[in-house]
């Protein structure tokens, strides 16, 4: 995702309007594999100062990750706020990669990665396909969101804890 920052050049110190969109494909994000399901949208404004182009914008699309609890796909919307400055690079001065500043060439910034992270933060810890998601079966597999299965009855049994609730007896205070 590239800005053409070429019509503000004449306008240094003045807000200058712009809009991208761009397809994108798929992302790793906490351990998962994360698709953009939906065109990346960026709409804001740059201002040119100097050597330093700052970028104020909102980033919004919808991301397809797996459920946390079933595994099926999840459509989540996302909107990320984008406050950046960008440094222009110079050949008389050399950067390091500990530097935490983005840096353009020319009239074209790219802006991929700091989209990317706006979007991929406000993402949830965990992403459900619905709230009331029942989840898999933790014996067979199966998607309880679906059908029922014979295990669930046999878990209690089998749980580690069930022995400590026979060890409360409902007339005493623990």
């Amino acid at each position: 995702m590239e800005l053409d920052i070429t019509p503000g050049i004449q306008k240094k110190g003045i807000e200058v309007a712009f809009e991208l969109v761009e397809i994108w494909g798929s992302d790793h994000w906490n351990g998962d594999e994360v698709a953009y399901v939906k065109p990346v949208r960026v709409n804001g404004t740059y201002m040119i100062t100097d050597d330093t182009v700052v970028v104020n914008a909102e980033a919004a699309t919808v991301i397809q990750a797996p459920c946390a609890r079933c595994l099926q796909p999840a459509d989540i919307s996302v909107r990320g706020e984008i406050e950046e400055a960008f440094l222009r690079d110079r050949e008389d001065r050399e950067w390091s990669i500990a530097d935490e500043e983005y840096h353009y060439k020319g009239h074209i910034i790219k802006l991929n990665d700091v989209v990317r992270v706006s979007l991929l933060q406000e993402l949830p810890t965990r992403i459900l396909c619905k709230e009331e998601c029942k989840g898999l079966c933790p014996v067979c597999g199966t998607d309880l969101n679906q059908s029922t299965c014979s295990c669930q009855k046999e878990i209690g049994s089998r749980n580690p804890f069930s022995a400590l609730a026979s060890m409360l007896n409902e007339d005493e205070e623990v």
